[in-house]
């Protein structure tokens, strides 16, 4: 080799080198393995490496954040506080109305108002698959799937069903990048073997209602709260031994205790479909009712044009 080139390749090989492990760092698993942040630098190598403690559950979509204040050059998605009503937002930030009219122009908080009381629907509609249309959220929730069944036979012979099926669904990927909100079909989770946490607890929801009645165990949709983190959420719920509410959390293991607060605006299963006026419309949701009723009054519509009186 030209001694030139030699001398060339020995200047750009530590670049080339230095390159090649920071693309390579973002994409193996291990740099996925933890929602852990406040972190000194040192302190995140040991966190992500195999060399770290178990992984400490924080049920977060992005999983960006864990990078937030490591790597300045790295992008962070960031989450916009919701609050219910601005006088909820003026005692948070202990200010004024104009100071917080100010954040909600600029983009910094967000407010969400409406009935928080849950109303039961025939069924909600949601454009959650790709295609520009609205589809039955109730469909999605499959028991009858044959795989489905199938791993539902073999799960309820553990001691404990609901734990054996929060464990084997837990055991896949948490984390798939998405552009925009995909639910996925049970099928589709378990082809994939990976999933957020809307595939999981739809997933999860469809194993267990093989043996619990339609009464005793929802997809619930809603927000988690965190400190001051909000982020849209998917949870199961199901009744507890002492006839409460019990949250399964299908992207944690049943040994971890929930964390954070949960705050629901929806819920619905295969049979029963419940949301709030704020879950309707933070969620982009439709009534079937109110679709047959467009329906009709485009199909009218049409009719009146091509017969006019």
């Amino acid at each position: 080799m030209e001694p030139e080139r030699v001398k060339e390749l020995k200047r750009v090989a530590p670049r080339l080198f230095l390159g090649l492990l920071a693309v390579e760092s973002f994409a193996l698993p291990i740099f996925r393995s933890g929602g852990r942040t406040g972190l000194s630098f040192m302190g995140w190598l040991v966190n992500h490496t195999v060399f770290g403690p178990p992984v400490e559950y924080v049920p977060v979509e992005d999983y960006a954040r864990e990078l937030e204040g490591t790597f300045p050059w790295y992008p962070v998605k960031e989450s916009t506080q919701t609050f219910r009503t601005m006088e909820e937002a003026m005692a948070y930030f202990k200010t004024d109305q104009v100071a917080v009219k100010e954040m909600l122009k600029n983009g910094a908080i967000s407010i969400v108002a409406g009935d928080s009381k849950l109303q039961q629907y025939d069924d909600l509609l949601a454009d959650v698959r790709y295609d520009q249309k609205y589809h039955s959220i109730r469909s999605l929730v499959q028991p009858d799937d044959p795989e489905v069944r199938d791993i539902a036979r073999v799960l309820v012979q553990a001691p404990d069903f609901i734990t054996a099926a929060q464990e084997f669904v837990n055991s896949f990927t948490t984390y798939r990048s998405e552009v925009g909100d995909y639910w996925a079909e049970p099928k589709e989770t378990l082809a994939e073997t990976a999933g957020d946490c809307d595939d999981k607890s739809i997933l999860l929801c469809s194993i267990l209602r093989n043996y619990i009645p339609p009464d005793k165990v929802y997809c619930a949709f809603g927000l988690w709260k965190m400190g001051d983190k909000t982020t849209g959420h998917m949870w199961d719920i199901t009744e507890g031994e002492d006839g409460d509410d019990r949250i399964l959390e299908a992207t944690a293991g049943p040994e971890k205790s929930s964390r954070g607060k949960y705050i629901l605006h929806g819920m619905f299963n295969d049979q029963y479909c419940f949301a709030t006026d704020i879950g309707l419309r933070e969620f982009d949701l439709k009534p079937v009712e109110m679709a047959e009723v467009m329906a009709k009054e485009v199909t009218y519509g049409n009719k009146n044009k091509s017969n006019p009186i």
